[in-house]
């Protein structure tokens, strides 16, 4: 692999957990998704890249002032496209802190790839979710008479687009984790602070459907897909407000965290039994 990216976690990047939050793994790793193909021969100023399709493993958190390396390679590559991956490492301790698998739309033909080219190491492969092609999914009507529930309404801002005008893939993934603290804590009263319990993200799976551009409306509808001991599985429809129909989609395998031990723990009684009322059968990508 070659490096595509360097930097430390900004504190402005850290959510109410004290790690960095997933839209910003995702925002270091889509600018260096485009240092790796100024290394194919594909330079910014000649074309660009779209992100249709992501998996994401996170294996450590990285708190603010942490220094990090982004390595990446080609895993693939088809006339319309590359697969690449990306991981992101702790600079200090060189242990991997997450990792990338990406879909690009991007002219790949008569770049140079050999040098680039990579294989898939184990602890990078999907493990809660598939990376198999998603299914048709439901428009807005369809999901809510599925069960799934609204966690987030709102708008794309203009300072979320790239040049082109589209919303980039970190804008997508915030809407995520925006809507989810509506679901998880629906109903309890309480919210993170006030109960010293989180989560933390282990693996996501991000479809890029349609673009997004500034002013579009949306919504996230969320449905829980699986529950383990310490783990959820949730699937996450994004909608546009004025037609309903899907523009992206998410599955997110997280943890319960204890934010004082900094640990994952069992998820407790009375949140196992709020969250076993909200299954959703036959949820999924």
């Amino acid at each position: 692999m070659i490096i595509i990216g360097r930097g430390s976690v900004q504190q402005e990047e850290c959510d109410v957990m004290g790690h960095m939050n997933v839209r910003h793994y995702v925002a270091r790793v889509t600018d260096a998704l485009a240092w790796l193909l100024l290394e194919a021969g594909l330079p910014p100023s000649r074309a660009g890249f779209v992100v249709r399709d992501q998996h994401i493993r996170f294996l450590r958190e990285m708190s603010p002032g942490t220094p990090f390396t982004i390595a990446g390679g080609v895993l693939e590559a088809a006339p319309d496209g590359l697969r690449c991956f990306a991981e992101i490492r702790n600079t200090a301790t060189d242990a991997p802190a997450a990792t990338f698998v990406t879909d690009l739309a991007a002219p790949a033909g008569g770049l140079a790839l050999d040098a680039l080219r990579v294989a898939l190491p184990a602890h990078a492969a999907p493990r809660g979710l598939s990376f198999a092609p998603p299914r048709a999914l439901p428009d807005r009507g369809a999901a809510l008479a599925m069960g799934l529930a609204e966690g987030y309404r709102g708008a794309v801002r203009a300072h979320e687009c790239d040049a082109a005008g589209v919303m980039r893939p970190d804008g997508v993934i915030a809407r995520v984790w925006d809507g989810v603290p509506n679901l998880r804590n629906r109903g309890t009263g309480v919210g993170v602070k006030e109960e010293g319990m989180g989560s933390a993200a282990l693996e996501y799976r991000v479809c890029y459907l349609r673009p997004m551009r500034a002013g579009q409306l949306v919504t996230v509808c969320s449905g829980l897909r699986a529950l383990g001991e310490k783990t959820t599985t949730w699937t996450h429809l994004l909608h546009d407000g004025e037609t309903g129909a899907p523009v992206a989609a998410a599955e997110a395998v997280g943890v319960a965290f204890d934010l004082a031990a900094r640990r994952a723990v069992p998820i407790p009684p009375a949140r196992r039994a709020a969250l076993e009322a909200m299954l959703v059968p036959g949820l999924g990508l």
